[in-house]
């Protein structure tokens, strides 16, 4: 087990916190027995991802997890819709993220946790389409281009949350047409997220956004992007900067 460096915890507690973070996120919240945990979306009113959440129901309330340079602003959002509603939430600098083979996800105090991910495991979350957004891809993409709809992520049954109707209506018009595809280049080069790259598949070529990268090996570069959905979803090559870099089956 290793601790996640790069995700951050906000505790929330109250009466009404179940029924608040169901009406904010994108997931069915309120399923949630103790002990169990979803993925979920928060996003914007049109229905762009500012972030990805691991959610835990706990006994007395719920735990949250995002990226660590992204969590204390959706804090702070959050605190806008509050009004009346019986919740307290915070950050939680006591707690963090703890990650298994998997990938599984637990909730630990910070002091009992010691080393830290290495990049296997950034690879394995990517290979299972978990990738959290950062500041460079926050706020770009509905749930669906990611795929966090195939994570969980998304409930298309519960009631309302912010952007709930421009995420149902991409998936009921089929209107969804980028979606998320993993590369494994080769060479000496590491796109940073959020940057533009092309990728070649069944020879012709599409323009696409980096969302997370990490290096294997020397060389040796996994890459999450969201690219124009294509019935062939290998990658042949991969061009940055006008770079041509030879791709490896995943």
């Amino acid at each position: 087990m290793v601790k996640i460096p790069y995700l951050a915890v906000a505790r929330f507690s109250g009466e009404e916190a179940g029924s608040f973070l169901q009406s904010q996120l994108s997931a069915d919240i309120e399923a949630l027995e103790p002990g169990q945990s979803a993925f979920a979306c928060y996003c914007t009113p049109k229905g762009q991802v500012i972030g990805l959440l691991l959610v835990e129901r706990t006994d007395s309330g719920f735990l949250a997890a995002a990226r660590r340079e992204l969590l204390p602003g959706i804090v702070q959002r959050l605190r806008m819709f509050v009004f009346r509603t019986r919740v307290d939430f915070d950050l939680a600098g006591d707690l963090c993220v703890i990650g298994e083979t998997g990938p599984h996800y637990f909730f630990a105090e910070t002091a009992e946790a010691h080393s830290t991910a290495p990049a296997s495991w950034k690879a394995e979350e990517l290979r299972a389409g978990i990738c959290w957004l950062g500041p460079d891809t926050t706020e770009k993409f509905i749930p669906q281009m990611l795929g966090f709809d195939t994570l969980g992520a998304v409930s298309f049954s519960k009631g309302c949350y912010p952007g709930q109707e421009i995420v149902a209506r991409a998936k009921y018009l089929g209107k969804v047409k980028r979606k998320p595809v993993l590369a494994r280049l080769q060479g000496p080069v590491m796109p940073d997220a959020g940057s533009k790259l092309r990728l070649q598949r069944g020879g012709d070529w599409a323009d696409a956004t980096v969302i997370d990268a990490v290096g294997l090996e020397e060389n040796d570069v996994l890459l999450m992007t969201v690219a124009r959905e294509e019935a062939d979803a290998t990658v042949d090559a991969v061009e940055i900067d006008g770079r041509i870099y030879s791709c490896a089956t995943i």
